[in-house]
């Protein structure tokens, strides 16, 4: 019995290693995949910020242009519209690989990016906000994104509206009121800051989020986008 009872302990025993040997392996494949995710948010990251130094670049020159002359705008805003497309389909990319990177931790040790972003435009009809994707009756955009965790006390995030040649639209603050409440999955609605009736014109636009944090010296750090049409 002694001899049989040793037998079944050294069964247990055995399957017991291979368990723990397979629950290794599937660890060490999650820390793997992790270390070349955040390798790849890294190196998109590092391209990132040269295409937006070029973007800059020949925003300057065009804007140059613009003073003096009108005779190769066209020219310059067609590269700028290019450009800024690149420049938002790898922050697109950016923004899968950072979410990817993204594991169980604590709260302060977790990086912050915002994913899932949707950006909508509309207006507010019967005390509702309605989806209008003409660009004469559209006034406002909505914007619903998940933050990978809450904002911390030092930390404050802005939203920014760029058309397709990269331009800025400047946006009226009030959604800033609430922008020290984030919570992990957020809602927001923003208005561009244009007296004229109409707001936008036909094209792309994109929204932006970026990160500050005075406690760390980040200064509006690019940490999601969003894309939507008007026509």
């Amino acid at each position: 019995m002694l001899r049989e009872t040793k037998l079944k302990l050294e069964d247990k025993l055995w399957a017991t290693e291979n368990q723990l040997d397979s629950v290794q392996k599937l660890l060490n494949n999650a820390r793997y995949r992790e270390r070349r995710y955040r390798t790849e948010a890294a190196r998109l990251k590092n391209l990132l910020e040269g295409f937006e130094s070029k973007v800059d670049s020949l925003q300057k020159a065009y804007d140059e242009i613009a003073v003096s002359s009108g005779a190769t705008l066209a020219e310059y805003r067609k590269q700028i519209e290019q450009l800024t497309t690149e420049r938002n389909n790898l922050a697109n990319k950016v923004q899968h690989s950072s979410k990817q990177s993204v594991k169980p931790a604590k709260e302060n040790g977790m990086a912050l990016f915002a994913v899932n972003i949707q950006a909508t435009s509309g207006k507010i009809y019967q005390g509702r906000f309605k989806t209008i994707t003409r660009a004469l009756l559209a006034d406002r955009i909505r914007v619903i994104f998940t933050l990978t965790r809450a904002p911390s006390s030092n930390e404050k995030i802005v939203i920014k509206l760029f058309d397709s040649s990269n331009q800025e639209i400047a946006l009226i603050n009030d959604y800033q009121n609430k922008s020290g409440s984030l919570t992990a999955t957020q809602q927001l609605i923003i208005k561009p800051a244009i007296d004229a009736p109409q707001k936008f014109s036909r094209g792309n636009y994109s929204i932006r989020l970026f990160l500050s944090n005075t406690k760390q010296g980040i200064q509006n750090q690019p940490i999601g986008i969003g894309e939507f049409s008007l026509h």
